[in-house]
């Protein structure tokens, strides 16, 4: 398109201008000819409906973006207007000029997966996965996808939900649903005789129905193991395994922590825990522990071995995406066999305790993990006073299932049992660890 003055019959055009001689004498001020200019440019773009973004019609397609170039050709400057889309709304809509860019839509949630046996979930970047649900539960939704293997997703992360097979769930206060389920970003709809729906936020778990036993559980396995040679030979061996069975309404752990070391093939420390706990939610934050019970040995620290069994309540202070923290507390019995004593003292004693314990789990990025796990015993003088015992782990993932751990971990007795030939034990049991773990 261009803008040219009507010449006089005896005006001759200069090569490659768009005015006239003649033209020039009309308008000789140059300041003059661009602000006739401009204002014939805006005139244009503005009649065009340039910067006026449509309205969205979801239900009206689009035909395929059109680039167009405008000129404006004068004596003076060429403009040229180009990386503009002109888009046209079969629906009637009129057209109008876009910069040359796409917006985002996420799917119709009117769309249904195809009815192939599958589960199936879709992100919040709109992408669908098939394969089977394994559990959600504490915001975490574990699934085993047909490409991708089993994955672990943040429950905000994940936008939908189909699966046509029957699912226990767990909802509201303490409410227990089961059928096929279909979830979107605002509610929860459970198949069967009786239709079920109720709002997403009130969701707590889902576990598959009908499932097998070993689809209830998961877990975790870290080894690692240190070895030097020379002028002293020392070995140092360490183990974790963490297992944990769920259901909606219930949660059993089991764990054990162990650490083996030597200086020139004489051991220099030995200690074993494992415990065992069941956990019975009572509502969505609050849970019964019934019950805990523990197993110790450390005979550098002249424990030969120490059992605890208690109950408690639980409560979860802070439970986001990425962010988890509960304290548990109650009353115990405390039974402690000694590696050796003072003459004519018991070696061995019992009496009732006070136990308080902490969990605060970090999700510090997707690949990082923060867990600060505390436990203390609160006792007679003569079974130790106060235990402590604190342990942080970093967990790196290296893979979908392997993981870089660094553990460091704290286990303090207040007032050791002084051993059969006085010697009192430290207090204090510190150690670092670096291991590789395996999720499963």
């Amino acid at each position: 398109m261009g803008l040219e003055m009507e010449p006089k019959p005896n005006s001759r055009r200069e090569p490659g201008a768009g005015c006239t001689r003649q033209a020039r004498r009309i308008l000789p001020d140059p300041s003059l000819r661009r602000t006739t200019l401009l204002a014939v440019t805006l005139f244009t773009l503005i009649t065009q409906g340039w910067g006026a973004e449509p309205a969205a019609t979801p239900s009206s397609p689009t035909t395929l973006p059109v680039t167009t170039t405008l000129v404006f050709v004068t004596n003076v400057v060429q403009i040229t207007v180009t990386n503009y889309v002109n888009i046209t709304n079969q629906g009637g809509s009129p057209s109008r000029w876009l910069p040359g860019r796409t917006n985002s839509v996420l799917p119709d949630l009117s769309w249904v997966p195809p009815d192939d046996g599958f589960d199936w979930i879709q992100l919040k970047s709109g992408e669908w996965l098939k394969g089977k649900i394994k559990a959600m539960q504490e915001r975490k939704f574990e699934f085993d996808s047909e490409e991708m293997e089993l994955q672990t997703f943040d429950w905000k992360n994940i936008r939908q939900v189909r699966s046509p097979h029957i699912n226990d769930l767990l909802y509201g206060e303490r409410k227990m649903a089961t059928g096929p389920i279909s979830i979107t970003p605002e509610q929860v709809t459970v198949g069967g005789a009786e239709p079920l729906t109720f709002p997403r936020n009130e969701l707590q778990s889902i576990t598959p129905g009908g499932a097998k036993e070993r689809n209830h559980w998961a877990g975790k396995v870290t080894a690692g193991l240190s070895l030097s040679s020379g002028n002293t030979k020392t070995v140092d061996y360490n183990a974790s395994v963490n297992l944990q069975r769920r259901t909606p309404d219930t949660r059993f752990g089991l764990n054990y922590l162990g650490n083996l070391s030597s200086v020139n093939d004489v051991q220099s420390a030995s200690n074993e825990r494992a415990s065992a706990e069941f956990d019975y939610w009572l509502s969505r934050r609050l849970y019964l522990v019934v019950p805990y019970v523990e197993y110790f040995s450390d005979p550098f620290q002249n424990i030969e071995r120490r059992v605890t069994g208690n109950i408690g309540l639980g409560y979860d202070l802070v439970d986001r995406p990425a962010l988890e923290w509960n304290i548990t507390a109650g009353p115990a019995y405390q039974y402690t066999w000694f590696d050796s004593v003072p003459d004519g003292e018991a070696d061995s004693q019992g009496a009732a305790a006070l136990v308080f314990s902490s969990r605060f789990d970090w999700e510090i990025t997707r690949r990082i993990d923060l867990l600060l796990e505390y436990r203390s015993q609160y006792t007679r003088r003569e079974l130790g006073e106060t235990f402590h015992h604190w342990v942080s782990t970093l967990s790196i993932d290296l893979t979908k299932r392997f993981e870089l751990d660094v553990s460091f971990i704290w286990d303090r007795t207040q007032n050791p049992k002084p051993e059969s030939d006085g010697t009192i034990p430290n207090q204090n049991d510190i150690r670092l660890i670096v291991g590789l773990g395996v999720r499963f």
